[in-house]
């Protein structure tokens, strides 16, 4: 069952230079109860799309076109108080920087609270209680931490916060933008693993955000690779990680680091960042394509089927089946 349809959807920022196509024509599909990852460089989009998602663009962005349909209802055409109902209740988001996030003057449970209180004016003060001790128990918070404020928690439990404040209303989709951000590696592994149980078992549709290819495929199954504001690949996080077919996603991953001694790093040369001003419809990542053709200057790409599961965005399908091989 579809939880999230985008289609061709269109984002710009207008500037003191113009407008800046941040999202191009970018379509995709969320299954209820899956999980589907966003991994690009940082600027190529991942957060513009979150902050879409939740209505919370800034003012100088605007919707250029496309449609976001979920519940039934197409979120672009949504007023503010329409996008009030919407926002905690049904889609919720990790964001990037936990502390940022929290109020360092409230206690924790009273800014967990709001976000019920909000949707549930009307609830009990019973049931809110056991309410915020089961969100403490599922985020392995103990629960008598939670009159501290922010600055008593430990990077990790602040996080830890964040995902309970997401799952306070029960939403049908949480949006996870770079939720591992400034944790160090083992922290980093712990949440990633609670993030998945949880969204396991709630069966909750999840969006992830991320740079690191390795966190999103510890989480995803279903991967999106962007540039530009552009997606330029989609697959299974198999067929995109190990069977890449854009050359932008075969110089990404390349350019990590392995323990494989036998793999070759690739030093990616770039001789630019995306111009973000093109026509909407061009190929984005042409300046810096080492496998560029006549056809890539004279058409805008199309979305070339590798498999069932597995697309890619080229002006030339020979260059795709050509530079896999």
């Amino acid at each position: 069952m579809t939880l999230l349809s985008v289609e061709n959807l269109s984002i710009g920022y207008e500037t003191k230079n113009g407008m800046v196509n941040a999202i191009d024509n970018i379509s995709f599909t969320l299954e209820k109860g899956r999980p589907l990852g966003f991994v690009g460089e940082s600027g190529c989009g991942k957060t513009t799309i979150g902050m879409t998602l939740m209505g919370l663009l800034p003012d100088n962005a605007r919707i250029l076109g496309g449609s976001i349909g979920f519940g039934g209802r197409d979120l672009t055409s949504l007023t503010e108080d329409q996008w009030r109902s919407v926002r905690g209740r049904d889609i919720a988001m990790i964001f990037q920087a936990a502390m940022n996030a929290l109020n360092p003057v409230y206690r924790v449970d009273d800014q967990i609270k709001e976000a019920i209180v909000t949707h549930h004016p009307d609830i009990s003060d019973a049931d809110l209680t056991k309410r915020l001790r089961a969100l403490f128990n599922l985020v392995e918070i103990p629960y008598e931490r939670c009159h501290d404020y922010p600055h008593e928690y430990s990077g990790g439990m602040k996080q830890r916060v964040i995902i309970a404040m997401a799952l306070a209303c029960s939403p049908q989709l949480i949006i996870a933008d770079e939720p591992t951000t400034a944790l160090d590696v083992i922290v980093q592994d712990q949440i990633l693993k609670e993030l998945s149980a949880i969204q396991a078992k709630l069966h909750t549709g999840l969006i992830f955000i991320s740079h690191d290819i390795a966190v999103v495929a510890s989480v995803c199954e279903e991967i999106c690779v962007m540039y530009g504001g552009q997606i330029v690949e989609t697959g299974t996080k198999h067929e995109v990680f190990s069977k890449p077919h854009h050359p932008y996603t075969k110089t990404l991953l390349g350019s990590y680091l392995s323990l494989d001694n036998d793999r070759e790093i690739i030093v990616p040369e770039m001789r630019g960042t995306p111009d973000l001003t093109m026509e909407s419809g061009c190929c984005r990542f042409s300046s810096n394509c080492a496998v560029c053709s006549s056809a890539c200057k004279s058409e805008g790409p199309s979305w070339i089927e590798i498999s069932p599961t597995h697309r890619a965005l080229c002006c030339d399908e020979g260059i795709i089946r050509k530079f896999h091989e």
